[in-house]
């Protein structure tokens, strides 16, 4: 797993920093004028006596295919201790429904990243039968929901999600107890709503990859199939890589940035896609070699390294440290204007400067609560985490986010690890000590194929390098791994063009997921 620290800060903020404000007991007959038809609403009565109910919405959009008629259900769902029943928290979810004559429409769980930012930016920014703009929320003419149902999940701590008890938080905010309560929350909504005989996709974004990834192993290893797995800006973990293979090949997305300012020589500027193979080439045939043997290099050797790379990446070569020959991603966004600190790269997009104006206007505290209080009819006073700040008790500890209280204690992580890795203040990768999840998934399950969607501009992730870590994975892998590189940031759909690309690329990877799964076994009666 690649764990990013103080340079990926700025991007996790980008992604988490949406403040809004939430009234309490709003009325759900309230309907903006920007609404799409909602034709009825009630709720679901708890099938446990303690639990929530769930409220259900019926809506029609227009989409890009013709009107979509469809049922959206939002609540919270228990999470039990197998031995005991006892309640360990509650997992808030918004699902789309779409009803089906035919064979089982796809049924597909999405989340964020973080650790752990909510579920509302790939919902209401990217895949969800509504979006949010400039001008407010509008039909998604492109929704995934014409493909498959969709169920977006927020983790514990984010959103409307809470432990039933402040001392059972931990348990949540470690890798393994993440992925165990997102197996929980999708077998009990599965379960809920009668919805296991649906095609499964599982779809995560930024550190929302890592928790899919591991969750796929997980689920194939209890048997349980798996249509496909789509992993959004987040790499392809558990290929094993050496380290100087992550340090190589982030240089590309940074000759890209470079180029789009017009920081490069004048020969690296006449034709980009002629530039970035090139600095591709260089990457895999020469720094990656002598970053693996670094302390045979000499004097000269490292010189020449440092003044390649920076001509690469549009920095001087003096801000090259000569002992690592390595420019960590904070330094990058950093210095990237001859250290101008008032002229930082964005964490998330590097075409944009960081602290540059929200251009879709997400920051209106009207539009997540319109939507899930007007437009869903969910009703209450909790505050949505990630969001929004409530009350904190006065004496008591600060604030903290579930990021901040987040422990990776994957196998091959120790504590000290992750100690060290914060105290360094840099993108540390580790990427090469992860369990390989999503190979073991591959393994168990045949036919289980694995979309990649990575962005050029994104300061976390590495175009090039998934296509290079895919050619060093079996046949059998490498076949079913598509990768896609989108012309955008680290969130993709935030860019107008790289979002119609994508959607269309994950509506054909599920029609395909689905046409190369065996033929189901007749239901007996």
């Amino acid at each position: 797993m690649r764990v990013h620290t103080k340079g990926a800060q700025r991007a996790a903020a980008a992604l988490s920093g949406i403040f809004l404000v939430f009234g309490a007991g709003m009325s759900v007959t309230v309907h903006a004028a920007d609404a799409p038809a909602k034709t009825a609403s009630h709720a679901l009565p708890p099938l446990v006596s303690g639990d929530e109910p769930i409220v259900v919405t019926e809506h029609r959009i227009q989409t890009a295919h013709g009107p979509l008629v469809y049922e959206a259900r939002t609540g919270r769902l228990a999470i039990r201790s197998e031995e005991t029943g006892e309640v360990r928290g509650h997992i808030f979810f918004v699902a789309y429904a779409v009803k089906s004559n035919g064979p089982p429409r796809p049924i597909t769980f999405a989340w964020n990243g973080g650790p752990t930012v909510a579920s509302a930016i790939v919902h209401m920014e990217g895949l969800g039968p509504r979006r949010r703009t400039k001008t407010g929320i509008v039909d998604n003419a492109e929704t995934l929901l014409a493909e498959s149902d969709l169920v977006f999940y927020d983790a514990m701590e984010t959103g409307f999600s809470r432990p039933e008890k402040p001392e059972f938080a931990a348990e949540f905010l470690n890798l393994k107890g993440d992925v165990a309560a997102t197996a929980e929350f999708m077998r009990a909504y599965r379960a809920r709503f009668r919805t296991v005989d649906q095609p499964l996709f599982i779809a995560g974004e930024s550190y929302g990859v890592f928790r899919a990834a591991a969750l796929a192993d997980l689920l194939t290893e209890r048997g349980e199939k798996i249509a496909g797995t789509i992993l959004i800006s987040g790499d392809i973990p558990n290929i094993p890589m050496p380290l100087a293979f992550y340090d190589a090949m982030h240089v590309p997305a940074r000759t890209a940035a470079a180029f789009y300012y017009h920081r490069l020589p004048p020969d690296l500027m006449q034709d980009r896609e002629a530039t970035l193979k090139a600095v591709n080439r260089w990457a895999t045939a020469v720094y990656q070699p002598a970053l693996e043997h670094l302390d045979q290099l000499s004097d000269a050797d490292r010189e020449k390294i440092a003044t390649e790379l920076a001509r690469f990446t549009g920095l001087r070569p003096d801000q090259v440290d000569r002992k690592t020959l390595v420019v960590h991603a904070g330094h990058y966004l950093e210095d990237f204007f001859d250290g101008d600190r008032t002229r930082t790269l964005s964490g998330s997009d590097m075409r944009e400067l960081d602290g540059s104006p929200d251009d879709l206007g997400l920051g209106s505290p009207v539009l997540v609560d319109r939507y899930l209080r007007d437009e869903l009819g969910y009703a209450t006073d909790l505050t949505y985490t990630g969001l929004e700040d409530g009350y904190m008790p006065t004496p008591g500890h600060a604030r903290r986010s579930s990021g901040e209280q987040f422990y990776y204690n994957q196998d091959g992580m120790t504590k000290e690890d992750w100690t060290r890795t914060k105290k360094e203040g840099e993108v540390t990768y580790i990427a090469h000590d992860d369990p390989p999840w999503i190979i073991n998934a591959m393994r168990r399950d045949k036919t289980m194929p694995v979309f990649v969607a990575t962005a050029r501009y994104d300061p976390l992730n590495m175009c090039e390098g998934d296509v290079a870590a895919t050619a060093t994975a079996a046949p059998d892998f490498s076949s079913r791994i598509f990768n896609h590189c989108y012309e955008s940031g680290h969130v993709v759909y935030r860019d107008a063009a790289a979002r119609l690309v994508l959607a269309r690329d994950l509506s054909d990877f599920i029609r395909k997921a689905l046409a190369a799964q065996p033929a189901a076994a007749p239901a007996q009666k």
